[in-house]
């Protein structure tokens, strides 16, 4: 198996994808702060208004409050909030496991190595440690980002970085798990990046939220989705994070099994 991952993080590190993405999240994180700037400085804000951008009370009052706002809070709110990482990594994913269908690598793996469970297994390391160093890629690009636009956030401690970083990466990871099966289930491409967009995108897990709210039943929360936001809130309010930590566990358990279970039953 480690065989198996040192092949899977050397064509990773090789292939284009992974640098692209996490670029297109540089950018997402620079355009976050130059708003956060625009909208917090005096100046700005009325050129903003001068130019035709209407803004009430209630958005100054939301405007300043943003500079009370730590680090660790500005940047899952900003970042984190939308899942946007996670619909990135969901993608990477499925052109990662799809390539080794389409190119014939997953069955020479397969004829190789035999046992499946490595292949799975080796998949979900791989993208760990790309999830891992996104994150982390995430807090130094938004920390030099700040420093560059003048945004002076209250200094959040190490051990809040570290949380954060934990609670995040393990939502990952079972998002990792659930493009893993769906990529291997449908082998497309095409269906796998719907998915990235529709299910860690939050599209139907709000959908069927909105609907299910006619008759007083709440799912959202159920979802991976809903822990990315129930992480969000945590770090903004104090709100408990267990729940949420036990639900993405949960789902990690149920797309583990239904990817194991369709690498032994497809054929390649």
């Amino acid at each position: 198996m480690l065989n198996m991952l040192r092949m899977d993080l050397r064509r990773m590190f090789r292939a284009k994808m992974m640098f692209i993405a996490f670029l297109c999240l540089s950018v997402g994180i620079l355009i976050s702060i130059i708003t956060l700037r625009t909208v917090t400085d005096p100046e700005l804000r009325q050129q903003a208004i001068d130019a035709g951008v209407e803004i009430t009370s209630d958005d100054q009052t939301d405007f300043n409050a943003i500079r009370s706002l730590t680090e660790t809070q500005a940047l899952c709110t900003t970042i984190y909030s939308g899942s946007f990482i996670f619909v990135a990594l969901y993608i990477i994913v499925v052109l990662f496991v799809c390539n080794d269908y389409s190119s014939g690598f997953a069955k020479n793996i397969f004829s190789f190595y035999g046992g499946r469970w490595c292949y799975y297994v080796s998949k979900l390391l791989c993208m760990t440690i790309v999830c891992a160093l996104w994150i982390l890629g995430s807090f130094f690009i938004f920390r030099l980002c700040c420093i560059v636009c003048g945004m002076d956030f209250a200094r959040s401690a190490l051990t809040e970085y570290l949380r954060v970083f934990l609670e995040y990466l393990f939502i990952g990871v079972a998002f990792s798990a659930q493009g893993i099966f769906l990529s291997v289930w449908l082998r497309s491409e095409g269906g796998g990046i719907a998915a990235a967009i529709v299910l860690a995108g939050g599209i139907v897990p709000v959908m069927l939220e909105a609907l299910l709210g006619n008759w007083g039943i709440s799912i959202v929360y159920k979802t991976l989705y809903g822990s990315v936001q129930a992480v969000t809130e945590n770090i903004n309010s104090g709100s408990p994070v267990g729940g949420a930590m036990a639900v993405t566990a949960v789902w990690l358990a149920i797309w583990s099994a239904l990817s194991l279970f369709a690498l032994y039953k497809k054929d390649v």
